[in-house]
């Protein structure tokens, strides 16, 4: 068996027309007590809770390892599932008796059927979420899942065995080696790593490693896929600021409804877990020419929007669409982040200039002339492996047993994500 790193006993490697300068030989068997599963998960985000349950459900002995257990279905950015394009996902993973269309049907705080002006098929059903009650509900399924074991660690490499004559050239995986240098076998390993490969986050000019704000990124993986000769390409997306709901003028902005009854997301359920009279309502601001002037002034002081980075297609930042649609005013969402939560998330504001011109830019915006930031918005890039490279089934054409799942992907959005694991695990 090889890994790309480590401790034992180093050897030369070469696996079909593809040379390896070094690699481990770490034994043909399985030391005693070195856990073995069928199907090992890196990540706990949305494409990861999903294939780890998937796969117990389907009879898999299954370990979903995370970097920490308290951040299992965490929401990263938007506090919202469905909308138009991704409702029928959401439905899709329901259908394949998937977790997250269950959970949202539990954990909503305004459900909305959107473009309901046009015929059903186009329909996209679309609710808020609480961040915290989603979490809670997710780690709750996860952890009461039979057959799946979930463990706090981060990936630092993967085991291969040597490639099988009918398969010449092609390695198998075999398990992973974990950064304090435990290793798990396992018969599959998918990997749902997120924004985590190599993630750097980007406020104005600063840069430091990140795959998501207070948690670091996965460099050690990410270099041994392109050492194994896996295309690596660099994506970027972002998040915006976040708003003191106490600081904002309601009062004169367009206020939009929950749907009165709300239809639930999941095909067994008949409604959701709350009354739309206790639901949250959701707010309507624009921007205005003062908003384009502060960014078209300071794109100097944005290294985000100065990268050659391409971001995932339906997340632009407003910087993006300043510059692709000048003179335009754009919509401004004000949505709740939870039933006791005091934030308010701006959709369509996402930003990463320095924060004390994210503050400025806040305040020329109607109802939010007084408004607090509490937390400024920051882009994240990260490596995405070529989605080329699997097949149909998201197995990779270089190595046998290795699967991608979600943003690794390329993807864009907590529902697509989820989808991929849903459908092919």
């Amino acid at each position: 068996m090889l890994s790309l790193r480590g401790c034992g006993r180093w050897v030369a490697a070469s696996l079909g027309k593809q040379r390896l300068p070094l690699a481990r030989f770490s034994g043909d068997s399985v030391a005693p007590r070195t856990p073995h599963f069928d199907v090992v998960v890196i990540g706990g985000g949305h494409a990861g809770t999903e294939a780890a349950a998937a796969a117990a459900r389907c009879g898999s002995r299954t370990l979903l390892l995370t970097h920490r257990v308290d951040t299992i279905g965490q929401m990263s950015c938007n506090p919202s599932f469905g909308g138009i394009g991704k409702g029928h996902l959401m439905r899709e993973v329901d259908a394949l008796d998937g977790l997250c269309s269950r959970i949202c049907d539990q954990s909503g705080v305004h459900y909305k059927v959107l473009n309901r002006r046009k015929g059903p098929a186009v329909w996209g059903l679309r609710a808020q979420i609480d961040r915290k009650l989603y979490k809670q509900n997710m780690q709750k399924e996860i952890l009461n899942t039979p057959l799946l074991t979930v463990q706090e660690g981060a990936v630092e490499d993967l085991i291969l065995t040597e490639p099988e004559p009918k398969h010449p050239g092609k390695c198998r995986v075999s398990g992973v080696v974990l950064v304090d240098g435990s290793t798990v076998y396992a018969e599959s390993v998918i990997l749902t790593t997120g924004t985590f490969l190599r993630g750097m986050i980007i406020i104005g000019l600063e840069m430091h490693p990140a795959g998501r704000l207070g948690d670091q990124p996965s460099v050690g993986l990410a270099q041994t896929l392109e050492k194994l000769g896996f295309v690596v390409g660099r994506l970027k997306t972002g998040t915006p600021p976040r708003i003191a709901k106490d600081t904002i003028n309601f009062s004169i902005l367009n206020k939009h409804t929950p749907d009165d009854p709300s239809r639930p997301f999941s095909f067994v359920n008949e409604t959701v877990w709350i009354k739309p009279e206790d639901q949250l309502p959701c707010y309507l601001t624009y921007t205005n020419p003062r908003v384009d002037e502060i960014i078209l002034e300071n794109l100097h002081l944005n290294s985000h929007v100065k990268e050659t980075t391409r971001g995932p297609r339906y997340c632009p930042s407003i910087e993006s669409k300043v510059l692709r649609f000048p003179n335009r005013v754009h919509q401004v969402w004000l949505e709740p982040e939870g039933m006791d939560s005091d934030l308010i998330y701006p959709q369509g504001l996402s930003v990463t200039l320095p924060a004390e011109l994210q503050e400025r830019m806040i305040t020329c915006i109607k109802g939010l002339e007084k408004a607090k930031m509490i937390h400024p918005g920051y882009g994240v890039q990260y490596d995405y492996l070529d989605p080329r490279q699997i097949t149909p089934s998201l197995e990779t054409h270089l190595v046998q047993r290795l699967f991608f799942a979600g943003q690794i992907n390329g993807t864009t959005g907590y529902e697509e994500a989820a989808a991929q694991s849903s459908c092919r695990v």
